[in-house]
């Protein structure tokens, strides 16, 4: 009877703080998923420690064991129930599993296409069922906030000591390639992009610096393609009434100026046609080789110099010659959805792009309505996003784990980002 008293004159103020730390509080589970879920994104985002499992294989087949294992601490630890067995994204999941399988052992490199196909799914169906899993709160969702923040500010600072020591932003991690670089930080930009829906000016303050730091980073980056994709996703953010004009007009102030500094390293002569003859190629060389494996692909890492024997180039500023030494040096097509369809096969690709398009435009509609209670603006979200699927079409960077694991933490966020009803309180209703 003492504790039902107590619990009915609590103050409601009280009462309220109460439920609210409580629910703020981790779970003995949450914090073992959360241990895993950390180590392994700090990896991913410094590639440190890096061990080489396999002499001589490229694949990243350390980064991929640690996203095999954090997901499968997720799914023991998650709790029964916490995954729907008849739900759409778990049937896709096994669906992509089962297939990515069958197209690897099919290859006629069946052991390095496996790796690259566990890489993949490992790092892509971790990174989303652990979004799906653990940040499904508010207050998970700021925690991961906090954490991509510190990710980000170390990536970057990383990248700018980096440049000032060796003119390399990739110095200090991502060795041999410096194209996971940008594309991490456009994902990891979605922690700053939620800053900014903040009303704390200091937050907003770091939010901006940060976005600043980040976009000199990229022009340093010597990619022309990672300069100009967020001046075009800024503007449609304009047209489409996502961004206002008095936001975006110092905004390229200060891309102007950034650009101004870094104009002798960027790499202006690959907007000529003659820069892209590999990429423009591998269109019309993907498709045929397409055509001939639709199915199941050729594996991930099978070399193409096969398919060139009666192949007719089609794009006027190579030739075969200088078109084999390419396809000879660069395994994959670079380019996403073309890796996907030689790789792995028809089938594999639909499902995918299907699934992932079906989550952007939930995405987008929260973006134009946001409903009520949400943490994580919806924009925030759509931004990284759409960064990332368009450097995708000059770069096959879901190959890269890091990548992989962010991108498909942010498509993980999008079914929960929505605000869950707090539980009542016995006695205080």
């Amino acid at each position: 009877m003492g504790e039902k008293a107590n619990c009915i004159t609590e103050p409601p103020r009280l009462a309220r703080w109460r439920r609210q730390e409580n629910r703020s509080l981790l779970t003995r589970s949450e914090k073992i998923i959360w241990l895993f879920f950390a180590a392994t994104s700090i990896q991913l985002a410094f590639l440190q420690p890096y061990v080489t499992l396999v002499p001589g294989e490229r694949t990243n087949l350390f980064s991929g064991l640690l996203c095999f294992l954090t997901l499968s601490v997720a799914l023991i630890f998650a709790g029964r129930g916490a995954i729907k067995l008849k739900s759409p994204e778990f049937l896709v999941s096994v669906t992509l599993v089962l297939m990515g399988v069958v197209s690897s052992l099919h290859s006629q490199a069946p052991l390095s296409s496996s790796y690259r196909v566990f890489v993949l799914l490992a790092s892509g169906l971790g990174g989303f069922w652990c979004a799906r899993l653990l940040l499904h709160t508010p207050e998970n969702q700021r925690r991961f906030q906090w954490f991509c923040l510190c990710l980000l500010s170390g990536v970057v600072l990383l990248s700018l000591a980096g440049f000032y020591h060796s003119r390399q932003i990739h110095r200090y991690f991502f060795e041999g390639s410096n194209h996971p670089l940008p594309n991490l930080i456009f994902l990891l930009s979605f922690a700053p992009l939620t800053l900014l829906a903040r009303k704390s000016r200091p937050q907003v303050l770091l939010a901006l610096v940060l976005l600043a730091l980040g976009y000199a980073t990229l022009c340093l980056s010597e990619r022309l393609s990672v300069v100009f994709i967020p001046l075009g996703l800024g503007v449609l953010a304009v047209l489409f009434g996502a961004l206002r004009w008095k936001h975006l007009v110092p905004a390229l102030l200060v891309i102007a100026i950034i650009i101004g500094l870094a104009w002798h390293q960027i790499l202006w002569f690959k907007a000529t046609p003659s820069a892209h003859c590999y990429r423009i190629e591998n269109y019309f060389f993907s498709w045929n080789i397409a055509k001939q494996h639709p199915l199941l692909g050729i594996g991930l890492r099978e070399p193409r110099e096969r398919f060139l024997k009666d192949y007719q180039i089609t794009y006027p500023h190579t030739d075969k010659e200088q078109f084999a030494k390419n396809v000879a040096d660069i395994v994959t097509p670079d380019h996403q959805l073309l890796t996907f369809l030689t790789g792995l096969g028809f089938p594999f690709t639909i499902v995918y792009c299907l699934a992932v398009l079906t989550l952007l435009m939930k995405l987008i509609r929260a973006a134009f309505r946001p409903p009520p209670g949400l943490f994580i603006p919806p924009l925030a979200l759509v931004l990284p996003l759409a960064m990332a699927l368009v450097h995708y079409q000059v770069y096959d960077g879901l190959m890269y784990s890091q990548n992989s694991w962010f991108f498909h933490i942010l498509l993980g966020l999008i079914p929960v980002s929505a605000v869950e009803a707090p539980e009542p309180v016995a006695g205080t209703a």
